[in-house]
């Protein structure tokens, strides 16, 4: 099976429309609890095709703890050398490290072990890219060392990836409050201003 097979199945699978995500302005992505809008920009589109190629070869699903997973697994997998990809896992690292701990722990220590996609970008054109070998894909770059190099040092890195992204999950949650109160506030000065008007 090819990459582009493997895609096509992905997203009929999860019914997930390329071509209405690649149109948008915005798409919603889990940033904590919240389900967010964020802006859709041209790296995001350039780059999506690998991270949906990560869900495939690692097994793990779009909701909140699968996308949690994969987070943790490109972050360990050093994602970090694309700075808008590194942005995009932590907004979602947080909900699953809540929710299932140890799953999103496991997926880091197994991106350790692995190696991504993101440098195909640079150095293959999406024709090739589309007709690699998946099984030749997985055998390359999952888990593709049997321990974790500096394995102290990237617990840490973990751990500071997760205060980061409890940081992010909080200021969503204050801010997504604060527009709700703000809204609350607004609705009844304009219902108490339209009761005095018509009185």
């Amino acid at each position: 099976m090819t990459t582009r097979e493997a895609l096509i199945g992905f997203y009929k699978f999860n019914k997930l429309n390329l071509s209405e995500d690649f149109k948008s302005h915005c798409v919603r992505v889990y940033i904590g609890c919240i389900l967010a809008p964020v802006p859709n920009v041209s790296a995001r589109k350039k780059y999506l095709k690998f991270h949906d190629l990560h869900h495939i070869m690692a097994g793990y699903g779009i909701g909140r703890v699968g996308e949690s997973e994969i987070s943790a697994w490109e972050l360990g997998s050093r994602s970090c050398r694309k700075p808008l990809i590194s942005i995009m896992n932590l907004f979602a690292l947080s909900t699953g490290f809540i929710l299932k701990p140890k799953r999103v722990i496991n997926a880091f220590y197994r991106g350790c072990r692995s190696k991504n996609l993101y440098y195909l970008s640079e150095t293959m054109s999406d024709q090739e890219i589309d007709r690699l070998n998946l099984d030749e894909v997985k055998k390359n770059h999952l888990e593709i060392t049997n321990e974790i190099k500096y394995k102290m040092l990237r617990q840490i890195e973990f751990v500071g990836y997760i205060i980061i992204s409890m940081f992010i999950h909080i200021f969503m949650l204050v801010a997504g409050k604060s527009l709700l109160i703000a809204e609350s506030i607004k609705n009844k000065i304009l219902s108490a201003y339209s009761s005095k008007k018509n009185a």
